[in-house]
């Protein structure tokens, strides 16, 4: 029996969003349990997910396979969007943030009221070492679920 490959990918998601939550407790001294399902607390994820589906990938149609090619190819645009393309977003965000700011300040406002909610999140990216981090622990789990599921029988997993 096998399982279906996704399935591996999924798991490796799940082990990312619990290694964050022990990561965050450690930085907090707090669990913020929310975060366990919230499956946009991105780019760890989507880093770790697709390291996962190219070596899932790679064991199942070889590294010359179309299907290792587009999961690649696709990975390496995560990646770059996780470590660049995000940061930017993130220095416009806390652009914007300051100019509402100072605004405020500007006209003597206290309270904005409905404008107070509006904060953009400044911190969207990782830099390149926590993206490689995050491939390193999708690809490291990856290899050891296989092997869990190859090698046992545990059909289940």
């Amino acid at each position: 029996m096998r399982i279906p490959l996704f399935l591996i990918p999924i798991v490796v998601a799940i082990i990312i969003q619990i290694l964050k939550l022990i990561i965050d407790y450690q930085k907090d001294k707090v669990f913020h349990m929310e975060k366990l399902f919230v499956w946009w607390w991105f780019p760890s994820v989507h880093t770790g997910i697709s390291a996962s589906l190219i070596i899932v990938i790679m064991n199942e149609f070889g590294i010359y396979s179309p299907e290792f090619a587009i999961s690649l190819i696709f990975s390496i645009l995560f990646w770059y969007d996780a470590s660049n393309v995000r940061y930017e977003a993130g220095k416009h965000a806390r652009i914007i943030n300051r100019i509402r700011i100072d605004l405020e300040s500007l006209l003597h406002v206290q309270d904005f009221d409905d404008m107070k909610k509006i904060f953009l999140k400044e911190r969207l990216w990782h830099t390149f070492v926590e993206v490689l981090w995050w491939l390193v622990v999708g690809t490291s789990v990856t290899i050891i679920l296989i092997y869990i599921v190859e090698h046992t029988k545990l059909f289940w997993l």
